[in-house]
């Protein structure tokens, strides 16, 4: 028995099937295999980048990475490397794979990934008659098909890259993944003024997908960001980019400094304070919004001034609708801290987080 762990997006969730992952891909495997599911709507690579250990949570003989309809946009190459190395380094798995259904807009991140990795990259059919009427998703054939070819390598012998990665130790994160848990400031009423939770699934039935919905022009979210040892963390927020979403501020409360990270297209890639929700959007390297609706994330510096929890504000800046998904907090590795301390161009705030943001002493 092969004990299989899927990582996916709306293909593995079931999409062109009616959104029942009862009738995906990995529910057709057949006998010998035992797969263990985990998957959300409109994400890419960066969600199962926070708090790992909380799916890959054993050693499994193969681990299955779809995520293809969602590979575009800056940085997806690199946030899919940084996940196949991440699974490896929790548990020596025999065989990482990337299942390369094509979404809507077509990259090679899926293949310059698996190529900087050495892991199996699976190309599965994809032909007009197995598309569903979405056009973006497998129908029912499609996915017996992507079974077929997954099967077959299943099937072995594996052929994954056997040198071992350079593994970093694990830090401390804590990770708000689902918008029902996240750390959210309410007022006598129990909800935020201006902002509403909200469940955007397509099926709400079989799956939920909770967001924090801003509902006017100005309403402002406060977020208690949790301390954690150290006096410095790495705060990343989930939130939905679309055509139709409106730009927000970040910032941060007094007794906090906050920074954005200091890497190159950081305003692409994180960009703090204002985010657009289009960043992906537009030029020569960017993408059709119109068709795009997906969860990004953004990640900037937080430095504690002194002994207590910290207050992040976001501030819907026009009367587009914001919406957030998730809240993740990290502890900054050393190699991280060196480089905001070290390179130049760094703004004296991302110097200043350098040098303190590993101290468990702040004031």
């Amino acid at each position: 028995m092969l004990d299989v762990l899927v990582l996916g997006g709306s293909v593995t969730a079931g999409g062109g099937v009616s959104n029942d992952p009862a009738r995906a891909w990995h529910a057709l495997l057949g006998p010998g295999v035992r797969p263990t599911v985990h998957f959300k709507h409109a994400i890419d690579p960066s969600y199962f980048l926070h708090c790992t250990a909380r799916f890959v949570d054993h050693k499994y003989d193969a681990v299955l990475l779809d995520l293809g309809a969602n590979m575009f946009g800056y940085g997806a190459a690199d946030g899919l490397e940084a996940l196949i190395r991440r699974v490896r380094c929790l548990h020596r798995v025999p065989l990482v794979a990337v299942v390369n259904w094509p979404g809507v807009i077509r990259t090679n991140a899926s293949r310059v990934a698996t190529l900087r990795t050495g892991a199996t990259l699976i190309e599965v059919p994809h032909g007009p008659d197995l598309y569903s009427t979405d056009k973006v998703h497998p129908n029912a054939l499609g996915h017996a098909r992507i079974a077929e070819r997954v099967r077959a390598h299943l099937d072995g012998p594996f052929n994954d890259w056997r040198r071992p990665e350079r593994c970093a130790p694990p830090i401390a994160e804590t990770c708000y993944p689902n918008a029902l848990d996240m750390p959210v400031v309410r007022d006598i009423t129990g909800v935020p003024h201006g902002w509403k939770l909200v469940d955007e699934s397509p099926t709400p039935d079989l799956v939920h997908k909770y967001g924090w919905a801003s509902s006017a022009d100005g309403a402002t979210l406060s977020l208690v960001i949790p301390k954690l040892h150290a006096c410095g963390t790495v705060v990343t927020l989930a939130y939905l980019a679309s055509n139709s979403t409106g730009s927000f501020l970040l910032s941060c409360a007094k007794g906090c400094a906050c920074s954005p990270i200091r890497t190159f297209h950081q305003k692409r890639i994180h960009p703090f304070p204002v985010v657009t929700g289009r960043e992906d959007c537009g030029g020569s390297d960017g993408v059709d919004c119109k068709q795009v609706k997906i969860t990004r994330d953004t990640a900037f510096n937080l430095l504690r001034e002194r002994d207590e929890a910290c207050r992040v504000d976001v501030t819907v800046l026009t009367s587009r609708r914001v919406r957030l998904d998730g809240l993740y907090v990290q502890v900054p590795s050393e190699e991280f801290v060196r480089y905001a301390r070290y390179s130049p161009p760094s703004t004296a705030e991302q110097r200043w987080f350098g040098w303190r943001a590993l101290n468990n002493t702040c004031f």
